[in-house]
Order: structure tokens, then C-alpha cells, then sequence
């Protein structure tokens, strides 16, 4: 007898996704990838919308202007479609194509996608379809037309390579090559889902359960960091009580925005360069996996709306990135503090760093500062909380145990909200807890006990500087780029900057902000000149948290994954 999972795959409807990509052209380059997609029991009435796929998507330009030759037909013949647009807000945009008559079954679909290999980099969500090293990779909320509602479906996946060459291979969130998934995906975990075909590096375990594949090369032997991930993910695996039945790694080169991820349904993805360390990629790593295990209240990562909810999913993320790695024995008490202070020094040094949340979708994208307190004051929040579930439960119980059961909620189909989280919040702490997560929300700076992170660690204070461009942040987010309300007591000024120059550069910002020491260069245009200027992006010196080991202190950090509580 097949197993209920086994049963119910057999009796779901389908989504097939078959990608038939170009030849590689004398650049390297993928310019094209035809997609057809047979989609099973879908039903639209006259006039109804019936496909979907983003034109913005967490401020990322999609393909949806550049489709060709798109036809939808069913049974009945072809299906004759109209677009139109959906503002949902500044960072998403939505297109719809309704249907002229009614439309029940079977649906087929193609379209192809030109893919430029010359678009310039951009530093944002690594969404969109990009080519180069005879690769081409994107995630679906970037190219995949969806059908309008949220059935699930069994999924398949079929690659066409040949015009890419015997040595091709294509990889997808559900797994290497061609396939079938065993469960159902909703129309979400679709968009969530990533792809990556032509001739990229492989990485696979043992018992086929982790992948990674990557366009570019590594400034060190790929198979080093992607052993390090396997091993982390079945911690994680372990720790949260859930193991996907394939988990996938996908790596690209943007050496505009290295360091960068996205959380993905059972996979995440990342952008490197041959100057990232292994080490500064680990903690990448290590964040964007939590994403795919975590996500936020409600799904909310990369959705509309999802920014004001980011300190949960950003803040958890960060919070364990350091945390589990350390506790798996993965990372030494070094590196865990390397992580820590980063994040404690950026924020405790944070002109803003009482920005309420409820402003930090406006400024999100245009100033780092606003930007990085999601990450930054949440993981001290969660810190700061666990801290005191441990101390009024006498280690009973920690942050850890509501985390698994919120996660468990969620997979039994009962939404992981707000309202979950306050409730577990008054079970653990009663109405002051509430008071003081309603005050973290507007702004209250947050500050761990000393002994948040074990016996090992314990809180200093140090003077740290405060990030300073010179001027406002985001002048950098503008049309022109051009420097006005230049701070004439800045290292800027000392520099060499002036009011009026034209910034030609993009650098990232959030972890420049990070490094207390990390010198900036912008590239400027002074009337017809262009010119350099570096200097050491700091100001007012002031108290910082910072967290040292305690001498003689041999806690290795090594944590059993039983859940206790």
C-alpha cells in the first residue's frame, strides 16, 4: 500500500516546467530560454485573471516586459490574453493576464525569455535571470508564469540542453536534473523556487539529499565551503525537527553586490566574487539557509508588506547564523564574536538607532542604517529574549523551544502570525514581555545581559565611531547621485569631496558599515574630470556593547540538537 504521501502525490494535479535555453553564443552567453508549462486543473471564468507574474519584485525588474511570443491555449483551443498591472506597493508590482472566456483543465503555456548579458549589475535581491560562464539562472518570480490561485501541485521539471552540449546539467529548489516531486508546491513555493542551467559548478552529497551549484569561480576550492554548508544544513535539519527532502545551494558571481542572499522554498541563493573569504561566506550562508527553514510571520520574506515584519525573519536569521554554526561545532569561539560585535558595533553606533519599525519600509532601500535595523536590533531582541526565558524558567525553556513549536504550527497548516507570537510571549513572560516587545517595535535600543550568549562571553563597553559618509545615505539611492549638504567636519570633506560631485560607484554599504575600519573609494565626475576619493567613512566617537571571552573559560560551544525545550 502507498504511503498517505505517496497517495496523495499520485492523486495532485501537475505543473510541469519544461526550459529549453539557447546555444551559448562566443560570450559565454545564455540570450535565451524558451519555457513551456503544462498546468493541470485550472479553472477561470471570463474575464478573470489567469496568469501571474511580477514586473517588481522586492524592487527588482523582472522579465515580464521582455516575454516573447507568449500563448496560452486549453481543450477548447487558444486562449486569448490581456495584461494588466497591480501596484501592490513602492517595492512590488504585479502583472495579471486575464482570460477572454472561460477556461477549465489542462492549460499550456509558452513563452521565451531574452536574457541581456550586458544588463548592468544591480545591487538588489539576486531574482533576476542573469548569464554568463555558459550559464543562466533565475528565480521564478522572475520569468515563471503562474496560474492565479494557490493549488497545489505536483512539480516536474524537465531540462532541454542539447543545444548547450553534452556536458550540460540544470538544477532547480526541487533538485538536479530532470524530476518529479514526491509532495505538492503551492503557486508561492513556485516563485520562492530557483533555477540554474548550462554548465555550473555541481556539488552533491552522498545520499542525494544537498546539492550546490555555482556560475564563476571562488577565490578558494569550491568543494571546501559547500562540504561546510552540507554539514550546517543537517544541523539545521536536526535543530528545527524538519529536514526537506532535498535542500539546494545556488551561487553567482556579482561583483557589484557580492555577499548577498535570498531566503528560497529548500534552497536559498548568493551573490560572490573571487574577494570574498570562506570565511565571510559562511555567515552568509548561514543566514540565507535560516531563511529557507524560517522565513517570517505570515511568509512574509521578499513579499509585499514584508518589511515591516522583517525584524522577525532578519532578526532570527541573524541571531542564529552565529548561534547554531557555533553550537555545531562548525565555527570557533573566534568567529562567533567576530560576527557578534559586528552586529553589536554597527548597531550601538547606529545614528538611528531608535527609528521606529514602523518607518523602516519607507527608508529601507534608502539608507543603510534604517536598513540593517531589522537584522541588527532583532538579533540582540531575540538575545535579549532568550536570555530571559532561560533566567524565569531556571533553563527550562528558552527561545528555542517557542521558535520549534511556531515552526511546527506552521507546517500543520495553522498560521505562524503576530497573534502566535504574542501568545507565546505572554505564556513565557506575561503582559511586561508584551509592554516590552511593543517598545522594541518603537524604537527601544536593546541590550543583552552579559551573559546572553553563556558563561564564555561577557559584555564590555568600547568607543566605537559612527558610520559618516559625509552626507545623507540616500543621495546614493538617487537619480543624479550627485553630493549636496556635503558635512564640511567630515572625513569626506578632509577627503577631498565636494558638494556637487557626482558619485559613479556603487558600494555595499551595510557591511561597510560593519567594519570600523574599512576604508571607502567613491569614483566621482567634478565637471569633465573624474577623479578618486578614499577615506575612513567614521565620525562621533561613542560607547559601543562588545562581548570578549572569559579567560580560562573551556566551553567549546559544542550544543546537542535534542530539543530541550
Amino acid at each position: 500500500m502507498a504511503s498517505p504521501a505517496v497517495a496523495a502525490a499520485q492523486d495532485a494535479a501537475q505543473f510541469a516546467i519544461e526550459l529549453t535555453p539557447a546555444a551559448v553564443d562566443n560570450e559565454g552567453a545564455v540570450r535565451n530560454v524558451h519555457v513551456a508549462l503544462t498546468i493541470d486543473a485550472v479553472e477561470a471564468d471570463a474575464g478573470d485573471a489567469l496568469l501571474h507574474l511580477p514586473v517588481m519584485a522586492s524592487t527588482v525588474s523582472t522579465a515580464a516586459d521582455r516575454l516573447t511570443g507568449l500563448s496560452a491555449s486549453d481543450a477548447s483551443g487558444p486562449i486569448m490574453l490581456t495584461a494588466h498591472d497591480d501596484i501592490r506597493d513602492d517595492a512590488n508590482v504585479e502583472r495579471r493576464w486575464s482570460t477572454d472566456r472561460a477556461v477549465s483543465g489542462t492549460v499550456q503555456v509558452s513563452y521565451d525569455v531574452p536574457i541581456d548579458p550586458h544588463r548592468p549589475l544591480i545591487a538588489r535581491p539576486a531574482y533576476e535571470l542573469r548569464t554568463q560562464d555558459s550559464t543562466f539562472s533565475g528565480a521564478g518570480n522572475a520569468f515563471l508564469l503562474l496560474p492565479e490561485d494557490d493549488r497545489q501541485r505536483i512539480v516536474d521539471v524537465d531540462w532541454q540542453l542539447d543545444a548547450i552540449g553534452a556536458d550540460a546539467r540544470g538544477a532547480s529548489s526541487f533538485g538536479v536534473g530532470d524530476l518529479t516531486t514526491q509532495e505538492p508546491y503551492a503557486t508561492g513555493d513556485l516563485h520562492r523556487a530557483y533555477f540554474m542551467g548550462g554548465k555550473p559548478g555541481l556539488h552533491q552529497s552522498a545520499d542525494g539529499r544537498f546539492f550546490s551549484v555555482w556560475q564563476g569561480e571562488f577565490g578558494f576550492p569550491a568543494e571546501e565551503l559547500m562540504n561546510w554548508t552540507d554539514r550546517l544544513q543537517q544541523y539545521y535539519g536536526d535543530f528545527f525537527g524538519y529536514k526537506p527532502p532535498v535542500f539546494g545551494v545556488f551561487g553567482r558571481t556579482n561583483t557589484l553586490n557580492p555577499g548577498s542572499g535570498i531566503g528560497l522554498t529548500h534552497s536559498f541563493a548568493f551573490t560572490f566574487s573571487k574577494d570574498l573569504s570562506q570565511q565571510d561566506l559562511r555567515g552568509l550562508l548561514a543566514h540565507e539557509m535560516l531563511h529557507a527553514w524560517v522565513n517570517s510571520l505570515d511568509g512574509s520574506m521578499d513579499q509585499a508588506g514584508g518589511l515591516a515584519k522583517s525584524w522577525f525573519g532578519e532578526g532570527l536569521a541573524v541571531h542564529y547564523q552565529r548561534l547554531l554554526p557555533y553550537h555545531a561545532g562548525l565555527i570557533s569561539a573566534e568567529d562567533f564574536l567576530d560576527d557578534l560585535n559586528s552586529t553589536a558595533g554597527r548597531y550601538y553606533t547606529n545614528a538611528l538607532i531608535d527609528t521606529p519599525n514602523s518607518e523602516v519600509p519607507a527608508g529601507f532601500w534608502l539608507d543603510t542604517r534604517i536598513r540593517t535595523l531589522p537584522y541588527d536590533r532583532g538579533s540582540l531582541y531575540f538575545a535579549k529574549l532568550d536570555a530571559q526565558i532561560r533566567a524565569k524558567t531556571q533553563g527550562q525553556y528558552s527561545l528555542d523551544y517557542i521558535v520549534r513549536n511556531m515552526l511546527a504550527a506552521r507546517r500543520d497548516g495553522e498560521p505562524m502570525d503576530m497573534a502566535l507570537w504574542k501568545a507565546w510571549l505572554f505564556e513565557m513572560l506575561g503582559q511586561q514581555e508584551l509592554d516590552d516587545f511593543d517598545a522594541m517595535l518603537n524604537g527601544a535600543v536593546q541590550v543583552p545581559p552579559s551573559d546572553a550568549f553563556g558563561r564564555c562571553f561577557t559584555r564590555v563597553t568600547k568607543k566605537l565611531q559612527r558610520f559618516d559618509l559625509g552626507f545623507e545615505p540616500a543621495l546614493l539611492a538617487s537619480e543624479d547621485r550627485v553630493i549636496e549638504g556635503l558635512d564640511p567636519a567630515s572625513n569626506a570633506a578632509a577627503a577631498g569631496l565636494r558638494n556637487g560631485d557626482k558619485v559613479l560607484n556603487s558600494f555595499p554599504t551595510d557591511s561597510l558599515q560593519g567594519d570600523q575600519e574599512a576604508m571607502v573609494t567613491l569614483k566621482l565626475r567634478r565637471g569633465e574630470k573624474e577623479l578618486d576619493v578614499t577615506y575612513l567613512p567614521r565620525g562621533e566617537w561613542v560607547d559601543a556593547y562588545q562581548w570578549e571571552q572569559v579567560p580560562y573559560c573551556n566551553d567549546t560551544g559544542a550544543r546537542s540538537v535534542a530539543p530541550s525545550q
